[in-house]
């Protein structure tokens, strides 16, 4: 996929790679249509994600998929032409508010969609029983109260983040790593949609090799701070983001007090995840700050009302 839908790929392929036990690669759709479909093992399995179903490259991707005998699904909320037409399956994403605003309903319903296959690829190959994808299933339906929970939670603090920060002064960066690396690319672009502000994704290790020396009081630095296989990593670049007088914010679990100590300002995602799962909590915090920056500073998305 393109933008969104490419995260939500980076967000979910750790899904089929532990329940399904699928080698799996989320890859922007150019690179995939010009340079690997080539490479492409004769059995993969390609899914495009296209909320419009109208991208170019998504659309050309399952064309040279298809050219080169490989399997395609698309994942689409238009069924009626472009990408439905041209993949051998097609899937609804089948959430019901479809209109022009940053992608957040068409972003949950692509992670939702991904989950949930990775769950059927599991149960088909016989390393998950039915009873433990029902089970996974019942997981990820019963985020919808810690969802809840966690959006109350940030609405006051996004909103005072909002009046903290000007935007011709200060730069917004966020890191992430494993499921949250596409957490961090989502956060980034609901940033720039709203405001048409700069903002910045990176990996967690690779920011130390780069955005560590651009670093200063001028940076709001947002950590993905799920716990899971990075969380060491993620409090000593903490440590990092603050000797060079960046503002820290911590978007973690409030009762991960490791974390919490030791950042500025916490972003609240309530409840003890699965680090495969978190993806569908952590993406809130960026969500409700770009809302806020948006009100604060009366700006229309994308600037389209720039002629």
């Amino acid at each position: 996929g393109c933008g969104d839908s490419w995260y939500c790929g980076m967000a979910t392929r750790f899904a089929f790679e532990a329940w399904a036990g699928i080698p799996t690669e989320a890859v922007q759709a150019l690179e995939f249509s010009r340079y690997l479909v080539n490479y492409a093992p004769k059995d993969s399995l390609v899914m495009a994600v296209s909320n419009s179903g109208r991208v170019a490259r998504t659309i050309e991707s399952v064309v040279q998929a298809n050219r080169c005998g490989l399997t395609t699904i698309a994942a689409t909320s238009n069924l009626s032409e472009g990408i439905s037409q041209e993949a051998h399956f097609t899937i609804d994403l089948a959430y019901s508010e479809r209109r022009f605003a940053p992608g957040t309903s068409s972003y949950m319903a692509s992670l939702i969609v991904q989950y949930c296959l990775a769950l059927y690829l599991a149960e088909c190959s016989g390393r998950l029983e039915p009873e433990q994808v029902q089970q996974k299933l019942g997981q990820i339906s019963a985020l919808g109260g810690l969802m809840q929970q966690t959006i109350d939670a940030n609405l006051p603090v996004m909103e005072r983040l909002a009046q903290m920060i000007n935007l011709a002064d200060h730069r917004i960066v966020f890191l992430g790593a494993g499921p949250n690396l596409g957490t961090a690319f989502f956060s980034m672009a609901k940033i720039i949609e709203s405001t048409r502000h700069p903002a910045v994704a990176q990996e967690l290790e690779e920011w130390a090799h780069e955005q560590f020396f651009t670093t200063d009081k001028d940076t709001f630095t947002f950590l993905l701070a799920a716990r899971g296989a990075s969380t060491d990593r993620t409090r000593e670049q903490m440590s990092a983001v603050k000797a060079m007088g960046s503002t820290c914010v911590a978007i973690c679990d409030p009762e991960d007090q490791a974390t919490v100590s030791q950042a500025d300002l916490i972003a609240p995602v309530v409840g003890d995840l699965d680090e495969i799962l978190s993806p569908l909590l952590y993406c809130i915090p960026a969500e409700l700050l770009a809302f806020h920056l948006a009100l604060a500073n009366d700006t229309v998305m994308l600037g389209f009302d720039n002629p």
